[in-house]
């Protein structure tokens, strides 16, 4: 009986922690297939990977102004790290955090931080911060929120 309870607890964590992983793992999958939104230039999905407040404001503005003009820093994601190094996330409950390291096309140190939501069960890309480092030992060592500016 010991061992039967000891098997069903096991196998309840391991699954938990696959879970988790799982959950975390798609920051970063969600990402790389930005990325290659942006690179395609498929700028109605890459609308449609941002959070909610972010595609409602865009739809407020009446396309007054495209994508690029509107979301100046989430459109040029793909152009900012030419040569990534590492990457470190975090999620907790329906927000998450990533940060990818490298360096951009003159070979200077980068970091974006990303701040995730998950609507729907999809991770919503709701915040981004660059940060342009003195040398690669400012990389970050973990994942990072990007710390928003009042009022939004």
């Amino acid at each position: 009986m010991k061992a039967l309870l000891f098997i069903v607890a096991s196998v309840f964590l391991l699954s938990c922690t696959t879970f988790e992983e799982k959950q975390s793992a798609s920051l970063y999958k969600s990402y790389k297939l930005y990325v290659d939104t942006l690179i395609a230039e498929d700028y109605e999905s890459a609308v449609a990977m941002l959070a909610l407040h972010n595609r409602n404001q865009f739809s407020l503005s009446n396309n007054s102004e495209n994508f690029n003009d509107f979301f100046p820093f989430f459109s040029s994601v793909d152009t900012v790290i030419a040569n990534e190094v590492n990457h470190y996330q975090y999620n907790f409950g329906l927000k998450g955090c990533l940060t990818v390291n490298g360096f951009n096309s003159v070979n200077e140190p980068t970091s974006l931080n990303f701040e995730l939501l998950n609507e729907n069960n999809e991770w919503k890309f709701s915040y981004v911060q660059m940060i342009y480092h003195e040398s690669e030992n400012e990389f970050p060592a973990s994942a990072k929120c990007p710390p928003r500016p009042q009022g939004l």
